[in-house]
């Protein structure tokens, strides 16, 4: 089956999620935002579990920042297979994500008896006593909003190791959290996928790494 075209994106960047008109990446004139519920006419509808709309290695560069955490895990390695799919020979996949190994953010948690997260208390997600069943009950806002799963540097690997990104010629790891008390934060070229949440612009952490962030060359 052929894949479907959206003409709107033929030589645009790809932008996971809404893209506000206050970001670079909106400025630039070269993103096209691909969101649920599009804003304007820098942004068309797409489901991030959907094919891309695009031919294949037709894009140069596709960045997620702060999306794949709303989506459930086990569903992400066929994602990151049409993100494969999309990128040109040399073109550039960067992915962020809030790192779970950042205390900054584990200070949000609730955590099960193995010290695994559970919720993140202040991104939709909750954690109760089920009198009636004498059971712990999780849940989750349903609006979209809530991290679904708690991203490490392991975890990422574990997607990658999932997914067709696991064969780009390059996979760069940026910032990340080792353990609670090593990281590593390399400088990056910005390639026109400017990072909001990461230090010198985000200081909630006092300069550390606060979210990961990764590029894939293919």
């Amino acid at each position: 089956m052929s894949q479907a075209i959206h003409p709107a994106l033929a030589g645009k960047h790809l932008y996971f999620g809404n893209l506000t008109t206050g970001e670079r990446q909106y400025a630039s004139g070269r993103f096209m935002g691909l969101a649920l519920f599009p804003q304007h006419s820098r942004e068309i509808r797409h489901d991030a579990r959907e094919s891309l709309p695009v031919a294949d290695g037709s894009v140069e560069k596709i960045q997620s920042q702060d999306v794949f955490e709303h989506l459930p895990y086990d569903e992400l390695p066929p994602v990151l297979d049409d993100i494969h799919r999309a990128l040109k020979p040399g073109g550039i996949f960067r992915l962020s994500l809030p790192d779970y190994g950042s205390p900054l953010l584990l200070k949000r948690c609730v955590f099960d008896e193995e010290g695994q997260i559970l919720a993140d208390l202040r991104m939709g997600g909750s954690v109760a006593w089920d009198r009636k069943g004498k059971r712990r009950k999780v849940e989750f806002q349903p609006n979209g909003n809530a991290h679904l799963w708690f991203p490490t540097w392991q975890l990422v690997w574990g997607l990658i190791r999932r997914s067709k990104l696991e064969h780009c010629a390059e996979i760069r790891f940026h910032h990340y959290f080792v353990n609670t008390a090593e990281y590593v934060m390399l400088d990056y070229p910005e390639d026109e996928m400017f990072v909001m949440r990461a230090p010198p612009h985000d200081r909630r952490a006092g300069g550390l790494p606060i979210s990961l962030i990764v590029d894939f060359v293919k």
